[in-house]
């Protein structure tokens, strides 16, 4: 997995290099200059060009690019470099990467008025080394004017750490920001670049080794990754040669009601088909003859109902059965919030210890119950998104969707369990504090029913064995990623949750194959 910083993170291990190890921070930019120039140089062969457009700032990020220009001149690049502001601005390590091009005699062009823009060379490709990490409020006035020129280019465009404007640690802007084809980030990825919009405006991204110890990352205390395949493959659960359907967990799901069959249907199947053993959904007794005939694997069991068509508090005695058969719960897709079905829920989440995915309905029957999650005992999942948590927590949606790696971190410690916040990126979140940031999937997957399949591959998961991390992360990633193969072939305006149930087979060898 890769870890993700924030900028204070990121600023401490460039302290620790340089104040503790010893190495120069004029090194650091040398190697961050180098990182840049491998990249361009491969964009240009792509392009078949040989011209490059260099706009610097004045600071460390406008150092880097004079390391880029300086390099790509060695190497019989045509070069026009431009510095928005004036050369006395400059100090430090940037001042001195300007007076060493100076020495090579590459012209530094200054620009600081819009008129100037009409003077810039354009080439074949622009590096964009404006700001930095630091880049904390609105960026307005003659900078604002030079990235929508840049923005206007047609042009790749190849940011230096980060797009210009971008605010490293939430991935927003204000007023204007770069938007890139290629970031070369320094060292560590940064939150910024995986979070919306920056995640977009960052286009690909490339981490790049700037000389910094390991020992030293290390050392800063970082409890956000971003997910990659080979991290889930080492979390799936093995399948021996002489296994039978028995050693793959028992699973129960509670789901549906009258109008939402649909929830039950794909919750159940989605166990199935990611690897769990037996099945039994567990619905209102008027749907049985509906979902027997959608539903051959898996196996039904009408239970008592209300005069809604609801799940009743009837049906207790006969789920405590199940909770004694089953090793996974899974409960909540299309349960309505009738309320006598919301006390069951209570009833249920309360006394069963197995592992239990809750989702849905099954956390909507907590508005204004919280306290019941936060006393409950034994390992569970709750997979709620920005609404769901919203009634949940107290937060709003705006609160949680702009903070939402930090909201899901609190909202587990809180709760005990962990925490998968549904969106764009999905995030995992431990009890322990360990947030992961899902890089799978697409807007194909915004569609009804795409939830209740998460929900049945984590229950499968947890059947299989893993731990309760453990299956969230599988589900999450292999969840976006059959969402991605689905939406490469009937395109993501027509993706459907069948679909993505339709290619959880491709998606799981793709990660098994990378074991």
């Amino acid at each position: 997995m890769r870890r993700i910083v924030t900028v204070q993170q990121m600023r401490e291990i460039d302290r620790r290099t340089i104040e503790e190890v010893g190495i120069p921070s004029l090194l650091l930019m040398e190697n961050a200059g180098l990182g840049v120039v491998n990249v361009v140089e491969k964009i240009l062969a792509e392009k078949c060009g040989r011209r490059v457009t260099i706009l610097c700032g004045k600071g460390n990020n406008g150092g880097d690019g004079m390391v880029v220009a300086r390099h790509l001149f060695n190497r019989g690049i045509q070069l026009a470099v431009y510095l928005v502001g004036q050369k006395e601005m400059l100090k430090g390590d940037a001042l001195i990467n300007l007076q060493i091009l100076e020495g090579f005699g590459i012209k530094i062009n200054q620009i600081q008025e819009k008129k100037d823009l009409r003077r810039i060379e354009v080439g074949d490709l622009i590096v964009d080394a404006l700001l930095g990490t630091g880049v904390t409020g609105e960026i307005s006035g003659f900078l604002a004017e030079v990235i929508n020129w840049m923005n206007g280019l047609s042009l790749p465009i190849v940011s230096v750490d980060l797009p210009s404007g971008l605010h490293s640690d939430d991935g927003t802007f204000e007023g204007s920001c770069v938007r890139a084809e290629h970031t070369v980030t320094m060292a560590e990825m940064k939150r910024g670049l995986v979070l919306p919009p920056g995640r977009e405006l960052a286009g690909k991204v490339t981490v790049v080794d700037i000389g910094a110890p390991d020992f030293v990352s290390q050392s800063v205390d970082v409890k956000t990754f971003l997910l990659e395949e080979e991290d889930v493959a080492t979390r799936l659960p093995k399948r021996p040669p002489s296994a039978h359907k028995g050693i793959f967990g028992k699973i129960l799901v509670l789901a549906g009601s009258p109008g939402m069959t649909g929830a039950a249907d794909l919750t159940s199947i989605a166990a199935l088909r990611v690897g769990g053993g037996l099945t039994i959904l567990g619905i209102p007794k008027g749907l049985n003859v509906i979902l027997e005939q959608k539903l051959t694997e898996v196996m039904t069991r009408p239970l008592p109902e209300t005069s809604e068509g609801t799940l009743s508090l009837e049906a207790e005695a006969e789920i405590d059965a199940l909770l004694d058969w089953t090793d996974v719960i899974a409960i909540g897709p299309g349960l309505t919030t009738q309320p006598e079905t919301v006390k069951l829920i209570h009833r249920v989440v309360s006394k069963s210890t197995k592992p239990m995915v809750i989702d849905a309905d099954g956390l909507n029957a907590f508005y204004q119950h919280s306290e019941i999650l936060e006393k409950k005992q034994g390992g569970f999942v709750i997979t709620p998104h920005y609404g769901e948590l919203s009634r949940l927590i107290g937060l709003s949606i705006q609160e949680i969707s702009t903070d939402r790696v930090e909201v899901a971190r609190k909202s587990a410690a809180r709760f005990g369990g962990v925490v998968i916040l549904k969106g764009s990126p999905t995030v995992i979140a431990s009890p322990e504090g360990e947030v992961f940031v899902n890089p799978t999937g697409n807007s194909g997957m915004a569609t009804p029913g795409s939830g209740d399949v998460l929900t049945g591959m984590i229950a499968g998961f947890l059947g299989q064995g893993c731990s309760i991390h453990d299956a969230g992360i599988c589900g999450v990633y292999i969840h976006g990623l059959a969402g991605d193969f689905g939406g490469s072939v009937v395109g993501r305006r027509s993706l459907i949750a069948g679909d993505i149930i339709r290619y959880l087979g491709e998606a799981l060898f793709q990660v098994e194959r990378g074991k």
